[in-house]
């Protein structure tokens, strides 16, 4: 080969290489939102994420405002801030806006079942609405679910003060109460805190709901690939797998073998949605309530319910470590309204403001659930003075929410009663009413 046939095919290569790089390019229209950075092909703005997005987020957010666009690979994604955005896309323009994106981890587990949360379309609202009526029923919001949750409480204190006030890692005994609090409304049953199986179910759980919240790994699917599996994208599909086969079907499995479909109610979830299914087969109904999917219905409420709660109750007592003079208010309170010789129960709850703003401010600066669940655009949308393309992936950021000063007023704490646990200033809530589609809260 001569000299100027290497120079040739060197050329081709270098060519036939750009011509790759430029194909894959992520391509920007001028009326998309503004973007941060330099996209790289094939990785788009992966490269300038951090591990905990929500705070890049807030970054992007001062530099570009209420919206601004990346890409996750190639894929198109635009995220909405402030309260007066989110409500606009996802109440007001609901019907652009409204198909949520599976996530990646789970796409390998769910097939055509999508529970609760990945529902879309005509699917989503029956399941839903079937969900919280059953959980009313069964005492969501009622003194009956009150009194289950004492009983647990009475066990998680009682294994506190076991610790002879000896310092101990408060995070496995929280999850494993909390989750005992959805086992009895799910199962009807609860679990020792020595149970080995369940530990290793929470693990799971634990670790795949973390994994989650990563959108490297949920928007990028190509990272499972990358040697090492530097996202743990393997081991989030291996625990939710081990969860819902070693766990969750199992229970179903027995519930369906004894199901009782008398007259008496139903003492758990699973029974009473069963019962549904059952009924609406003997109607010979179309329905979307089945036994198929009942696993990832419980999936996903077992997940809302203890992991985002028990990580509340582990804010809160950092928080109140941190401002005793709150706890102290807080502790006054109970005593005078309840008092030391019974439980508190769900009247005593209007009595109690101050302990409710306290609850109400550990939730906004925590914020344990920065991004809400994720959207696509059904069709192209022109929107706040932009255009998005159809099947672009839309993260509302209710980070972003909890921490605008438009929403929330600040006042030196001598001028007002509410408690404050940012320290200097004070903090009076205005009411933000809009509704996510979310999985019902336990």
């Amino acid at each position: 080969m001569t000299v100027f046939d290497s120079t040739a095919l060197l050329l081709t290569g270098m060519l036939v290489l750009l011509s790759l790089l430029l194909w894959l390019y992520p391509r920007r229209s001028s009326h998309l939102p503004p973007a941060p950075g330099f996209a790289l092909p094939l990785l788009g703005h992966v490269h300038l994420l951090r591990k905990d997005s929500h705070a890049t987020f807030r970054k992007w957010r001062r530099q570009y405002g209420d919206i601004f666009s990346l890409y996750m690979g190639r894929q198109l994604t635009v995220v909405l801030n402030s309260h007066k955005v989110i409500k606009e896309a996802l109440v007001k323009r609901a019907d652009v806006f409204f198909r949520q994106t599976c996530f990646f981890p789970l796409n390998d587990l769910v097939s055509d079942e999508k529970g609760i949360v990945l529902a879309s379309g005509a699917e989503w609202k029956p399941v839903r609405k079937a969900c919280l009526e059953i959980l009313r029923d069964l005492g969501m919001g009622k003194n009956l679910l009150a009194q289950k949750i004492q009983e647990e409480v009475t066990e998680y204190i009682r294994t506190i003060a076991s610790k002879d006030g000896q310092p101990f890692d408060m995070t496995r005994l929280t999850l494993i109460s909390v989750s005992n609090n959805i086992c009895s409304m799910l199962y009807g049953k609860r679990f020792d805190y020595d149970d080995q199986a369940f530990e290793d179910c929470m693990k799971a759980m634990d670790a795949s709901i973390a994994g989650q919240a990563s959108l490297v790994a949920g928007l990028f699917p190509a990272v499972r690939h990358i040697p090492g599996d530097p996202f743990k994208t393997h081991d989030i599909i291996r625990g939710l797998r081990r969860l819902l086969n070693t766990f969750i079907q199992p229970i179903v499995a027995r519930h369906i073998q004894l199901l009782d479909v008398g007259p008496n109610p139903p003492d758990d979830f699973i029974t009473a949605y069963l019962r549904r299914v059952r009924q609406d087969e003997a109607d010979q109904k179309v329905s979307y309530i089945t036994e198929k999917g009942l696993p990832m219905v419980i999936f996903h409420l077992f997940a809302a319910g203890s992991e985002t709660t028990a990580i509340t109750l582990r804010w809160a007592v950092a928080y109140f470590l941190h401002h005793p003079d709150v706890q102290e208010k807080c502790h006054q309170e109970i005593r005078k309204v309840v008092g030391v010789d019974r439980r508190p129960t769900m009247q005593d709850r209007p009595e109690m403001m101050y302990l409710e703003a306290t609850t109400t401010e550990v939730l906004r600066i925590a914020s344990v659930a920065p991004l809400s669940v994720l959207h696509t655009t059904s069709c192209d949308v022109s929107f706040a003075g932009y255009t998005i393309p159809k099947g672009t992936t839309v993260i509302p950021n209710l980070d972003s929410v909890l921490h605008d000063s438009e929403h929330f007023r600040f006042l030196p704490p001598e001028d007002g009663q509410l408690p404050s646990l940012e320290g200097i200033l004070g903090l009076a809530f205005t009411p933000m009413p809009f509704t996510f589609r979310a999985v019902p809260r336990l």
